[in-house]
């Protein structure tokens, strides 16, 4: 990463960074600037200290997610802020450590998960062992839940249920195709959408098929070997396409009456999809997940009573860039855990 300075440094291995643990200094992994994934390095620098309204969390685990590697390379800048050494990371669990001022309902020593905000507001992510999370936007994480399934949850889980509860009004009886079923959104969608009466298609390829059958799809369709398009008559209630692989545009014909097709991808096709959906009958959403406290306790009661997060593997901070190249070239199966600090 350069030559280290000021209150940053590279380290020289697990040793060296076990030595500089203490209470004013933490590993985290950071880039110095966009670009290729390698640029990431495990350096050492300050703790932060909560704000108003704010806790500290000393980190478990986080997960990998599609906006790490995105932000990462500058493809997509608007989900975090502009500051480097850039901490990444969205999802995380563990234990609240300090308290900001104002900061009622929740006392040091808890353990509590859920994710970072996706905007410029966000200054350090969860690849580190401490964040600074806003009091108002976490959960209390149920103790027969462990980090890793915690952390593993977060942001698809939340993804998901604003997705197919909220935008996509989803209820029961509903017809629902979920696309991009190996994906941690996906997987974890074809599940929720199941929770929530449905009735499923998953689209996808490979094992992600049979991960989708194992969270309860109806249904599966491998978009490699089968026409998805001819395959697929409907209607259906609602298109929930975790993947960002299709448009509403071409599926509107297929949506019933009153029918939803949403996205997890911003985008100008999405606008100008949005614009014509207003008179057409059906709805054109995108989804913009948000860290809602009520939705990560209704995750957390769904953990405790079955829910379980698929987990492609787990791995270290400093593997954290190989694995990132591993999800954006498609060859993750669920989630990626990050192991970072001790319970």
């Amino acid at each position: 990463m350069g030559e280290p300075c000021g209150d940053l440094a590279e380290t020289d291995g697990p040793e060296k960074i076990h030595e500089m643990n203490s209470t004013t200094r933490m590993r985290a992994l950071a880039t110095d600037g966009y670009g290729a994934l390698d640029r990431m390095k495990v350096v050492e620098m300050p703790v932060p200290e909560p704000g108003d309204g704010e806790v500290r969390v000393r980190v478990v685990a986080s997960a990998l997610n599609p906006a790490d590697f995105k932000v990462a390379k500058g493809t997509v800048k608007f989900l975090h802020a502009r500051n480097f050494p850039m901490v990444l990371g969205y999802d995380f669990s563990g234990t609240v450590d300090e308290l900001g001022r104002g900061v009622d309902g929740i006392a040091t020593g808890a353990e509590v998960f859920g994710f970072v905000p996706y905007s410029p507001t966000n200054r350090r992510g969860t690849f580190a062992e401490a964040v600074i999370a806003r009091a108002d936007q976490l959960a209390v994480k149920p103790a027969a839940v462990s980090h890793e399934q915690a952390a593993a949850a977060a942001t698809p889980g939340a993804t998901a249920i604003q997705s197919l509860r909220d935008l996509g009004r989803l209820r029961e009886g509903m017809n629902v195709v979920v696309s991009g079923c190996s994906g941690g959104v996906g997987s974890i969608g074809v599940w929720i959408a199941k929770k929530l009466g449905g009735k499923v298609i998953a689209v996808g390829l490979g094992r992600g098929l049979e991960l989708a059958s194992a969270m309860g799809a109806d249904r599966v369709v491998d978009r490699k070997k089968e026409d998805v398009a001819a395959v697929l008559r409907g209607p259906f209630d609602v298109f929930f396409d975790a993947a960002a692989a299709y448009r509403w545009s071409e599926w509107r014909g297929r949506l019933a009456p009153g029918g939803t097709f949403v996205t997890t991808l911003p985008s100008l096709a999405f606008v100008v999809d949005k614009l014509s959906s207003l008179v057409s009958g059906t709805r054109c959403a995108v989804v913009m997940v948000k860290s809602k406290p009520a939705d990560l306790r209704l995750l957390g009661e769904w953990l405790t009573a079955g829910l379980v997060v698929p987990v492609d593997r787990t791995i270290s901070l400093a593997e954290v860039p190989q694995h990132l190249a591993r999800l954006e070239g498609g060859e993750v199966l669920g989630r990626v855990v990050v192991s970072i600090g001790d319970r």
